[in-house]
């Protein structure tokens, strides 16, 4: 099921306490680019009004609706493998704005109690050494929260869902040739016979992790993006007008009312 909001809301909103929140929540961070061109600005000012929006939305979620009960994995898809074909200049402006977010939020992370994950292949060359080591620090810097996080936040760079599915498959297929070179023939296709989505989904960038029950699309596009592909069978879509950089805390607030408001079937 999905739902378009056109119009912003003027009802009572209850406070975060009174809504029944997912567990995992996932945003496509969309319309950087049209906030700067609607306020007669360049897109690099729309790309780093959209990282200010991020950090203030992790730091709401962080303190008031995460807990053992509430939201306890927020993804963020911040570079698409597709935004590849962006142009150069804008391409060098974001994952420079990248880096120094990421350097932001290790210095903040301790702060909100979150730790980090980093979805997507860090390994292509075309990302810079100095952004790499930047996400593999932030990610190892909050490691450590592990017994006391309120929140897992897994930032989405250089990702795509068909790229990340296919990465599994060869992850499975190389390490059944493994396993083949230590059993014998009919063994291995004993084993290769019992794959199961539980299996496969141990070899996907996202292991452990809980599907998303609510993923939010911002600026009015209403598709997945190659977003999560893989684990958004059951998500709740919820597409709203409302430009990434003008995303506050009411417009969160208006999707988990509506997400409150969904009967959730799985196929029963």
């Amino acid at each position: 099921p999905t739902q378009t909001t056109t119009t912003r809301t003027t009802t009572k909103i209850n406070p975060p306490q009174n809504i029944h929140v997912p567990r995992h929540i996932a945003f496509i961070c969309d319309g950087n680019r049209r906030w700067a061109h609607t306020n007669n600005l360049p897109s690099s000012v729309g790309h780093a009004k959209g990282a200010d929006r991020t950090i203030s939305l992790l730091q709401t979620l962080a303190k008031s609706y995460s807990s053992p009960l509430g939201i306890q994995v927020c993804t963020l898809y911040a570079f698409s493998t597709e935004n590849w074909s962006r142009p150069a200049s804008e391409i060098s402006t974001l994952l420079q704005l990248m880096e120094s977010s990421a350097k932001n939020l290790s210095n903040r992370a301790c702060e909100f109690g979150i730790r980090v994950k980093i979805l997507g292949d860090l390994e292509d060359e075309r990302i810079p050494s100095s952004l790499r080591t930047a996400l593999l620090k932030l990610e190892e810097d909050t490691s450590n929260h592990l017994t006391k996080e309120k929140l897992i936040v897994c930032l989405a760079i250089n990702y795509g869902g068909r790229k990340d599915i296919l990465q599994a498959a060869l992850s499975y297929a190389q390490e059944e040739s493994s396993n083949s070179q230590k059993q014998n023939t009919t063994q291995t296709q004993t084993q290769t016979k019992q794959l199961n989505e539980e299996e496969f989904e141990k070899h996907l960038s996202t292991a452990g992790l809980p599907d998303p029950d609510l993923i939010i699309r911002t600026a009015g596009e209403c598709r997945l993006s190659n977003f999560l592909l893989w684990n958004a069978a059951y998500a709740e879509l919820y597409f709203t007008e409302v430009l990434w950089p003008d995303f506050d805390e009411d417009v969160l607030k208006e999707a988990l009312l509506w997400y409150e408001g969904r009967i959730r079937r799985f196929g029963t």
